[in-house]
């Protein structure tokens, strides 16, 4: 049986390793066979798939409300809240009043995966484990408190200029500034202009190289959408 983040080897008992590339080594070196791509999924002990696209189909039909995130020691409370400040000043780069900033905004940036549960950590609404990510959605009328309270920040999503002008992170359907963005995204991470909402997601990147060495990294990505107000 897979633990979170393993793979298990289908000819040992109770063989698992860190990743796919591990279990190719695994499979060459003690079964000196070729490897075939199979993925295990840790929440169905019995279940297999021959791809990782059938595992994440699976996932979607079978756990797509699983949010429980991994375990992770507390972080330094003071490391916290600076990265909060970070995230933050993130988003308020965004908020400009020339027209490219108006409508949909996609920020990305590095993030640890254990400085975003603790931070989202009460918020997640979805981890998968075929994608290593988590995905936060923030909508509606409580929306801008919520994220204010997570940020500890009023004016995380508003920046005031002269003569009465502002632009603000667009959280409540119907009151957008009349020019939006409509262009679609993917499957869960598509903004919709007529009921916007912030998408948070972070993602666990690698790269791998021929060599079988391999560079992990935790990134974050922001989406939504921007309205002006003159």
């Amino acid at each position: 049986m897979s633990t979170q983040n393993s793979v298990s080897c289908l000819l040992c008992v109770n063989k698992t390793l860190k990743n796919l590339r591990g279990l190719h080594i695994h499979q060459r070196v003690v079964h000196q066979a070729t490897t075939t791509n199979s993925f295990s999924c840790p929440l169905c002990p019995h279940s297999s798939f021959k791809s990782k696209s059938g595992w994440s189909r699976h996932e979607n039909l079978k756990h797509d409300s699983y949010n429980i995130p991994k375990h992770f020691n507390e972080l330094p409370q003071d490391h916290i809240n600076e990265t909060k400040a970070a995230l933050v000043y993130l988003i308020r780069s965004r908020l400009k009043l020339h027209s490219k900033h108006s409508g949909l905004q996609t920020i990305s940036s590095p993030l640890t995966e254990s400085e975003f549960v603790c931070i989202f950590q009460d918020h997640i609404k979805r981890y998968s484990f075929c994608r290593q990510r988590y995905i936060c959605y923030f909508g509606g009328y409580d929306a801008y408190d919520t994220l204010s309270h997570i940020f500890n920040e009023t004016n995380w999503g508003r920046q005031i200029f002269e003569h009465g002008q502002w632009s603000e992170v667009m959280l409540v359907p119907n009151s957008a500034s009349p020019v939006m963005c409509t262009k679609s995204l993917r499957n869960s991470l598509r903004v919709n202009p007529k009921n916007p909402e912030m998408i948070i997601m972070w993602e666990k990147k690698e790269i791998y190289d021929n060599e079988e060495n391999v560079s992990t990294a935790g990134w974050v990505t922001m989406r939504f959408l921007v309205g002006q107000f003159y």
